[in-house]
């Protein structure tokens, strides 16, 4: 079964909070957190947290209409809000009453939140203190946001446990676990640092990073060092987690190498190995990814899921593409999908039986899927609630990129080639230049022509068919061939990929 995979937005995308555009303008407020893990028994049951907000030199360090948020559903972790207990507020002037107001829900388990709204004008400094739940087991698989107790510690996303104030300026942070609750040689990390680390930014930035604490297993092992591939885990690892982590580190470095474009010094893998469901599987967030799964099965080989972990670190040099939630995954997920299967080859991770049979089960997966005909937006409303159907943009994506970067290299008669135009597209990105849509059409026509843009919205929006993928779209290696799919006693028409007759990996490895 394929991982659940998502690159989440940027926290500004679920917070409506005024003057969010103007944070930076001014000079960041002090804050400090606590997280202390509660346990019983040597299981976390819960994570209190305690805020601290501003100075006294700085009353008036809020706006008039301040209010909390917490998620009640997160990308399909359910009850986020509804486990926050005992929540207080309370500034110089004592206890502050809250009112809730709950977001209208969101199609397909998309996010939406809880409002808690002051009563009184808040002055700063204010404390808040609340305990937040551990996501029990049971409910709807979904991505690993929720703060999960495993192996004696608790690991899960910010958005899993974070009660966010609006504030209409940025922090500058200071955040200290207090691990006294938990037994053992304990530690803990995040996506930001190891232990107690700083933070500065919008304060709902913390919500899109990784957390664990308790008895972690480390890669490598002694003291953290700047730079380089980290990784964390908890529970009992169903495969040799320093070996596997060894050859991700490898990994990390040959994509370092071939994208070149940023400077990314570090980068944390978190994983959680969970006796109960839902297991969660991998969803990237910035310079970082959380892999979280259950027991082996009993075919399964004891080995890391190779083409996830590839998957995920892809993600921070593909990023996203300006569109709403769930429609833009053509993007951030189809092109990382499409180089999941090619860099590994590219790189000399995978063979070249491997490569075709990877291209094959994508295919597969692509011609089978009942979401084939469905356009962006009608997946999106399904959402969560069914994987085949929200991993059709992966796999249409996949595809429209193997595709394009066919077509282009034939107009051009091989001067020129998709990764051409998509460096270009990631340093404009990078120079704060918006890419949406119809920076994607504009770009794809100036190459190919006028249509370009029609065929875009026809085969990613509305979800048409293209005639028939490029035969060369995975590289000259490999060659299509037409064949038939059976799914439920139907068959269904499509394509497979076989290794090119008299050719070997070294003729076209690096195409």
């Amino acid at each position: 079964m394929r991982s659940v995979r998502l690159l989440p937005p940027l926290a500004a995308c679920f917070f409506a909070f005024a003057g969010q555009a103007a944070l930076g303008q001014e000079a960041p407020i002090p804050a400090r957190l606590v997280l202390r893990p509660v346990a019983a028994a040597g299981e976390v049951t819960a994570l209190d947290v305690r805020m601290t907000i501003g100075q006294a030199s700085q009353p008036d360090c809020v706006g008039r209409d301040f209010s909390l948020a917490a998620p009640i559903v997160y990308a399909a972790v359910d009850g986020i809000a509804d486990r926050m207990q005992a929540i207080t507020l309370e500034d110089p002037a004592g206890p502050v009453k809250l009112a809730i107001r709950d977001d209208p829900p969101a199609p397909g388990g998309f996010p939406y939140f809880r409002h808690f709204t002051a009563d009184r004008l808040v002055e700063c400094p204010f404390t808040l203190r609340y305990t937040a739940v551990v996501q029990p087991p049971g409910g709807r698989n979904g991505p690993p946001f929720g703060i999960r107790a495993v192996g004696g510690g608790l690991a899960g996303a910010g958005s899993g446990f974070l009660l966010v104030p609006g504030l209409d300026r940025p922090v500058a942070a200071s955040i200290h676990w207090d691990l006294t609750g938990l037994e053992g040689n304990v530690s803990a990390a995040s996506t930001f640092g190891d232990g107690d680390f700083a933070f500065r930014g919008p304060i709902a930035g913390l919500m899109q990073g990784w957390y664990i604490a308790g008895p972690v297993g480390r890669f490598p092992q002694g003291e953290p060092r700047p730079g380089g591939l980290h990784a964390y885990w908890l529970g009992k690892p169903v495969f040799d987690a320093p070996r596997d982590m060894a050859w991700t580190a490898s990994a990390y470095a040959y994509l370092k190498q071939y994208f070149g474009y940023l400077e990314q010094p570090e980068y944390r893998v978190f994983m959680r190995f969970l006796e109960q469901a839902p297991f969660g599987g991998a969803t990237a967030l910035d310079n970082s990814f959380m892999l979280s799964r259950g027991p082996l099965k009993p075919d399964e080989p004891p080995l890391a899921p190779r083409s996830t972990l590839f998957h995920e670190m892809i993600h921070q040099w593909v990023g996203g593409i300006d569109a709403p939630q769930g429609v833009s995954s053509w993007f951030s997920e189809g092109l990382t999908t499409y180089y999941e299967y090619i860099l590994p080859f590219r790189g000399g991770f995978v063979g070249l039986e491997a490569y075709r049979d990877g291209v094959n089960k994508l295919a597969r997966d692509y011609f089978i899927n009942p979401a084939r005909g469905m356009s962006a937006a009608d997946i999106t409303r399904i959402g969560f609630g069914d994987d085949r159907i929200r991993h059709m943009p992966y796999q249409r994506g996949a595809f429209y990129f193997a595709d394009l970067d066919s077509r282009i290299r034939a107009r051009t008669r091989g001067k020129s080639k998709l990764e051409d135009l998509l460096f270009r597209l990631f340093r404009d990105r990078q120079s704060g230049r918006t890419i949406d849509h119809r920076y994607w059409t504009d770009a794809v026509s100036q190459i190919l022509g006028d249509d370009e843009g029609e065929r875009f919205e026809r085969i990613i929006l509305n979800g048409e068919d293209m005639a028939a993928p490029a035969s060369d779209g995975f590289g000259p290696c490999l060659e299509a061939i037409a064949t038939e799919f059976e799914t439920g006693g139907k068959p269904r028409p499509g394509y497979v990929w076989k290794i090119r007759d008299g050719i070997g990996p070294t003729d076209c490895q690096n195409w």
